[in-house]
Parts: structure tokens; C-alpha cells; sequence
């Protein structure tokens, strides 16, 4: 069983490092997700085993398959006011992504609209796709028809700078400007770069040299969190060395 890391502590924040394939929070039978570990590491740390179950509430998520920083609340006053930044973008989110294909600028910014279809899929849409867009569908360039959910469709954008390139692969750091569903997912492959160890929004070659160089998790880790404390109003910054094989190797030789 992946183990859950405590990175940061107080009387309002949790601060996680959630290992790749454990989901935030509804994981199914027999798997334990990230509130459930959470919670059972503050009750150890409660000496009355009487006292009430501790409270504990996300108020931001990564993916079930993606590695990274997760900020927790302990209070509902700390995820009120977390939940606020968040809303007002004033929090900043940073991600490595490791890509097939060798991207050629060396930086670069990512906007376009996505949209959430029924097979719980992201999908980026055309200018003329979204004019199309009504009661939640929208026709695509090829003349079909394709139900949503979510309602209309969301912009996307991140910032993307290159770590380092090989033959086959280039590693990204990405700022993430706006928290849309799959976004860097969907936008890397949408652009011919889908991240290593992606199946959902994988392609064929990717996929193949996934399998064949063993990588089996998505190369897609959250790194670094920053926001201001809900109490002292002071700016934190948290940031983790990827447990990831492949996007660790990469930072060390870019080093």
C-alpha cells in the first residue's frame, strides 16, 4: 500500500505529498484515499481516542494517477478562506510533465476551451465547435454530435517552460493558470505531446514507448503549492522531489 507523506502542519493546514494512484477522496473498496489516510493520521495523534472524528476537507484535488502536493483544512474557517484564493486565482500551482515528442520551443502559453463529455472525457473544441455548443452538446468538425457535461464550455491556459529534451521525450515545468478537469492532460496531446504513462488521452506511440520503457505511471507531478495562510496571512510555498523514476532522473541530469 503507497503510504501518504506529512510534509506540513498546524492548527489549520495539512500539507500531503499524495503518491501517484491514490484518489483524493471516494476511492472504491479495499483502497484508501487521501482523506481517509489524513484522518487516520490525526487520530493517532489524538490522545483522547474518545474525542470526536478530527475534521478534515479538500479544497483542491489532483487526479487519482498524479503525484503532488495536496493542502488539506483542518478547519472549516481554513477551507473557507483556502477555497476563496483558489476561486480568486491567487494561489499558484506548478507541475513537471513529461511528454513524447520533442517540443522545440523552449517556452510557451496554452489557451483554449474544453469541454467534459459523457465518457467523463476532456476535450479541447475549435472556435467553431463552440459556436456550435447548445443544451450540451456540440458538433464537431466532422459533423457529430457529442453530449457534455458541465455546462458550456471552460478556458483553459498554462504557462510551460522546457527542463530538458531527449530524442523521444521532453520534460516541461508548467504553471497552471486556470484548474479545469484533465487539463494538462487534454492540452498536451491535443498539441501531439501526451504525457508518458497517460492512457486516457494517450496515443498509440506513446502508449507503445510507455510500455516499452516500463513506465506505468503517468509522468504528471504536482510539485509545488503556494498560497497565503488562512490565519497569519503569510505566503507559503511547499514543493516536493517527485517520487517519480523517469521525471526524477531528467532533474537530476538537467541539474
Amino acid at each position: 500500500m503507497k503510504q501518504l507523506k506529512i510534509i506540513y502542519e498546524d492548527e489549520d493546514i495539512l500539507v500531503c505529498h499524495k503518491p501517484s494512484g491514490m484518489a483524493t477522496e471516494g476511492a472504491r473498496a479495499y483502497n484508501i484515499d487521501l482523506i481517509s489516510a489524513a484522518r487516520n493520521y490525526l487520530k493517532r495523534s489524538i490522545k483522547n481516542k474518545a474525542a470526536k472524528v478530527p475534521y478534515i476537507a479538500t479544497v483542491h484535488r489532483l487526479d487519482q494517477p498524479v503525484e503532488g502536493v495536496v493542502v488539506l483544512a483542518k478547519n472549516k474557517k481554513a477551507a473557507t478562506e483556502i477555497s476563496a484564493q483558489i476561486k480568486k486565482r491567487t494561489t499558484d500551482k506548478y507541475y513537471y510533465a513529461l511528454c513524447y515528442g520533442n517540443i522545440l520551443e523552449d517556452k510557451g502559453h496554452l489557451s483554449d476551451y474544453l469541454v467534459r463529455k459523457e465518457d467523463s472525457l476532456a476535450a479541447v473544441i475549435s472556435d467553431k465547435e463552440r459556436d456550435s455548443f447548445c443544451n450540451d452538446s456540440y458538433i464537431t468538425e466532422d459533423g457529430e454530435i457529442i453530449r457534455t457535461i458541465g455546462g458550456e464550455p471552460k478556458k483553459a491556459e498554462l504557462d510551460f517552460q522546457v527542463v530538458a529534451r531527449n530524442e523521444a521525450t521532453t520534460l516541461l515545468r508548467i504553471k497552471l493558470l486556470t484548474g479545469r478537469f484533465h487539463q494538462i492532460r487534454v492540452q498536451l496531446s491535443h498539441y501531439g505531446y501526451p504525457i508518458l504513462g497517460e492512457v486516457k488521452y494517450g496515443t498509440e506511440e506513446s502508449v507503445n514507448y510507455s510500455n516499452e520503457n516500463g513506465i506505468k505511471n503517468i509522468c504528471l507531478v504536482s510539485y509545488k503549492f503556494a498560497l497565503k495562510h488562512p490565519t497569519t496571512k503569510k505566503r507559503m510555498e511547499f514543493e516536493i522531489i517527485p517520487d517519480n523514476d523517469q521525471i526524477k532522473k531528467l532533474l537530476g541530469e538537467s541539474k
